[in-house]
């Protein structure tokens, strides 16, 4: 009888301790949490005083922090005039992105001069999500000619409130 009443007390003694485990509060929290999709971005540049020429061509390419492709923008055969805008033209969507990618996000900036080619110009870059909303960039004075033809850009420096 003596071993039987132990033996209810020592589980009574262990279920009511929890096993000597440590005991947390939970929280209910995401694990992952879910951040907006790009859907769709446009470029607009506006050339300053040394526009593209039509035979030099353009690509932009969104990237995210591991190099990963997000979408590109390519402008063949056009020509962009001194001192004007031209656009906006769309990116071809082709990877994932989402707004928590922006801190770390890039674009790859990269004309092929027709030659003597320099081109002087501001980037206006504007982002749509999944949720509706849109985040615009801002690159001022950005130069690309025959020695530099290629320029990466850091989206979370040209952030425009």
């Amino acid at each position: 009888m003596k071993t039987l009443l132990a033996i209810v007390v020592v589980a009574a003694a262990v279920g009511t301790s929890g096993c000597g485990a440590t005991r947390t509060a939970s929280t209910s929290r995401a694990v992952n949490p879910v951040y907006p999709t790009l859907t769709s971005a446009v470029g607009t540049f506006v050339s300053r005083d040394h526009g593209k020429d039509a035979d030099s061509s353009l690509t932009v390419e969104l990237l995210r922090s591991n190099a990963e492709l997000a979408g590109t923008l390519q402008v063949v055969g056009t020509k962009f005039d001194d001192n004007s805008s031209s656009g906006p033209f769309s990116f071809s969507m082709s990877g994932p992105f989402t707004t928590s990618d922006i801190d770390s996000g890039q674009l790859r900036v990269r004309l092929v001069p027709d030659g003597a080619d320099d081109w002087t110009f501001d980037l206006h870059l504007t982002t749509r999500y999944s949720d509706g909303t849109a985040r615009n960039f801002l690159w001022r004075d950005v130069r690309l000619d025959n020695t530099s033809p290629e320029r990466v850009l850091m989206l979370a420096l040209a952030r425009v409130p």
